[in-house]
């Protein structure tokens, strides 16, 4: 039987289901070079355990909100972190990097039902005012990651070897399902009546400006930060010659700035709105990709022309995605699974479609990084005039 959880309690449990796949991206980054050749596999065999992890995070969060919404949050979370901790004990002990392309999908699959359920079981537990506050804290300690992440990656790369960092994974997931079994509870309200056809309810959706409006946004704005991800390894390590430690430095003072405007969502959101926060992240990000791309072409060998532009990409990403959230998951209370998994698939399928492209153009310089953040942060910045005058639907749901 499961205890009743304090509300510090609460969030750290759902911090650590939440950022379980965002550590599992950042840090194993610092090996991607290493790993390459353990493997005997190019670099961009590797960028696919990278690109693939985000389809499987898409599929993840189509599947698991219905199945939340029908089941009931906890087994759902249960069954996805099973699957983590086996692909993750894969990864640790595979030497095909075929094989490692496979699981890295199948981890995505399992640890993302943490990305979805934490945030639905917020939404199903606290009123809006507190779910902003755990939004915001929950961006925060995801913007961490990157900054914690890779330096822990390079330290076990370092006095371990690669395979060390899964062993890692491996034990941070039966962690996260050792805390699920023994003390979180289900928060599925009483009253929810599950939805018959999910299909059809995910057309009415993707009817839904309101809804598109938000899911687009994010999904815009991720792909700004996504580049950098992609690319920084192998740009920064083999064409600037940065040790793995160096590297991870590098990346975790680029990413302060998603910290920083995590703070900032979660100090002014509450008060200003997350229109307002939108509105403001979209002026930030489009001065950030330009910058990038003048700096970049003008100065591509110095890391510098790299990090400074994309440290205020960083901080309108870090404003934008909690301010997202939490205008989505407010109208469809009684769908709040099955809305929260489509709006989340439409984020990493076109974030997936955007490594992709990545992986299709790579050519060891900055420029694939360069343009493809300028093009996502013009449809951030279009996205969002277009979608301006919509009509908030505050109290809408989908029945």
């Amino acid at each position: 039987m499961q205890k009743q959880l304090a509300l510090w309690a609460w969030g750290g449990i759902v911090l650590l289901l939440v950022c379980l796949s965002r550590i599992s991206i950042d840090i194993y980054l610092p090996s991607l070079p290493a790993m390459a050749d353990a493997l005997h596999a190019s670099d961009a065999q590797l960028q696919l355990t990278l690109s693939l992890f985000m389809a499987g995070s898409a599929a993840s969060m189509l599947a698991c909100g219905p199945l939340a919404d029908r089941y009931g949050r906890r087994p759902v979370l249960l069954a996805g972190t099973g699957i983590f901790v086996l692909a993750s004990i894969v990864c640790t002990v595979t030497s095909d990097v075929h094989v490692l392309i496979a699981a890295r999908v199948l981890q995505a699959f399992g640890g993302c039902s943490g990305t979805i359920i934490g945030r639905v079981m917020v939404r199903d537990r606290f009123d809006p005012a507190t779910q902003a506050r755990m939004l915001g804290k929950i961006s925060m300690a995801m913007g961490l990651s990157p900054i914690v992440a890779p330096l822990a990656g390079s330290v076990l790369d370092a006095a371990f070897g690669w395979r060390a960092v899964f062993g890692v994974l491996c034990l941070l997931g039966a962690l996260s399902l050792w805390l699920i079994a023994a003390w979180v509870p289900e928060t599925r309200p009483a009253d929810v009546v599950p939805q018959g056809n999910t299909l059809a309810l995910y057309r009415r959706l993707l009817g839904d400006a309101y809804f598109l409006r938000y899911a687009l946004a994010i999904a815009c704005v991720y792909c700004t930060y996504f580049p950098f991800i992609a690319e920084s390894s192998v740009l920064l390590q083999r064409g600037m010659h940065l040790s793995p430690h160096a590297y991870a430095l590098v990346f975790a003072l680029t990413v302060s700035g998603y910290v920083a405007g995590s703070s900032l969502f979660r100090a002014l959101g509450p008060r200003l709105g997350a229109d307002y926060m939108l509105g403001v992240a979209v002026l930030i990000n489009v001065a950030g990709a330009a910058s990038l791309l003048l700096a970049g072409t003008w100065a591509p060998q110095h890391v510098a022309s790299l990090v400074a532009p994309m440290l205020l990409v960083m901080v309108s990403v870090g404003m934008a995605i909690p301010a997202c959230q939490l205008a989505v998951l407010q109208p469809y209370g009684a769908q709040a699974g099955s809305a929260s998994g489509l709006f989340f698939f439409i984020q990493m399928l076109i974030t997936a479609a955007c490594g992709a492209v990545i992986a299709a153009i790579t050519d060891g310089s900055a420029q694939p990084l360069l343009w493809v953040t300028a093009a996502a942060s013009a449809a951030f910045s279009l996205v969002w005039r277009l979608t301006k005058r919509q009509p908030a639907r505050a109290a809408a749901c989908l029945t």
